[in-house]
């Protein structure tokens, strides 16, 4: 469940971020505001973290990460429409930096808490992948499937339809149910007592 969550996690934010800027070109958007967006969506991202990390600390990740997606779901079905007011487009992408920086923010904590601070960085790194494969999207629908402007509806519909399947898959699941080591450790000691006993077999 964690690493489909992880794959589905930043889709649409991954899309929008790589096409806001094309996209306010083709619907006419003010450069200035285009301009403006540019400086703040890094600075909003990065500095709206410890907000995050807060409020996580707080409330849990469940919670929080659902609140993003319902945000992302209504941005997802309006943005092609409201690009036409650009100070509604001002304001939704700076909320898609708001929710990236949620993201990053929330999940490497997410993983120590359910794998513990032992191998919880090394399967945050493992499911790191599936970010990775994400973020090869945005760019790559950029690249060879936004050509018209009723190209980006489509696309925003589909990861629409994603943001769906990640509230579904975070219903699912439970934050507080944290990987038995006692079972892990238990099976190691008992590949240590048949390693040993094979040894002490081929000696004699």
């Amino acid at each position: 469940m964690g690493i489909i969550i992880n794959f589905l996690i930043i889709v649409f934010d991954n899309l929008a971020s790589n096409c806001y800027r094309d996209f306010g070109n083709r619907n006419d958007v003010e450069q200035d505001y285009i301009f403006v967006l540019g400086i703040l969506f890094g600075i909003v991202n990065g500095s709206c973290r410890l907000m995050w990390g807060y409020l996580m600390d707080r409330f849990g990740f469940k919670p929080l990460m659902l609140i993003i997606s319902f945000i992302e779901i209504s941005i997802a079905a309006s943005f092609y429409f409201i690009v036409k007011i650009n100070i509604l487009y001002f304001i939704c992408v700076l909320l898609i930096s708001l929710c990236i920086g949620g993201h990053f923010s929330m999940l490497a904590p997410l993983f120590n808490k359910v794998y513990g601070v032992g191998i919880g960085p090394q399967t945050y790194g493992i499911c790191g992948i599936f970010i990775g494969l994400t973020n090869l999207t945005g760019p790559l629908l950029c690249a060879f499937f936004l050509d018209n402007k009723s190209d980006f509806l489509i696309a925003f519909l589909i990861a629409g339809s994603i943001i769906i399947i990640k509230i579904l898959c975070l219903i699912l699941f439970d934050e507080s149910e944290k990987y038995n080591f006692d079972e892990m450790e238990g099976n190691n000691d008992l590949g240590k007592i048949e390693r040993e006993s094979t040894k002490i077999e081929r000696k004699n």
